[in-house]
């Protein structure tokens, strides 16, 4: 069965630029690489709609789905993701551990019904 989840982090102000980057790169690797990943979309808010609440300013949220569970653990203790955070991980608020992880919130989700559409 699919392993699908949500993940968000926060951009430390004054990186949002340099992060946004990253993260596009990350993504790119991760299709590139990493078959078992069916689904990986990073997203930002869109402060020019109205959302309720307000999403805090320096958001990510992570849209995933894994072929499996073993998936998800290849790719957050794979090498594309483990470098990224190695590199990139100062651009993002870190928990207080040593050394420091990106703090994140996960949700692993199970679906109920709904279906996926090709884009146009």
């Amino acid at each position: 069965m699919y392993y699908p989840l949500t993940a968000k982090w926060t951009i430390l102000p004054g990186n949002e630029a340099k992060a946004t980057a990253a993260l596009k790169k990350l993504a790119q690797d991760v299709q590139e690489n990493e078959p078992e990943t069916l689904l990986y979309m990073v997203h930002i808010p869109n402060f020019k709609e109205k959302s309720l609440p307000t999403p805090p300013a320096g958001e990510v949220c992570f849209w995933e789905v894994y072929k499996d569970q073993d998936a998800f653990l290849k790719h957050v203790n794979g090498p594309i993701f483990q470098n990224f955070v190695k590199t990139y991980g100062e651009l993002f608020l870190s928990d207080f551990s040593n050394p420091p992880q990106v703090f994140m919130t996960t949700e692993v989700l199970t679906q109920i019904e709904g279906f996926s559409r090709k884009e146009l």
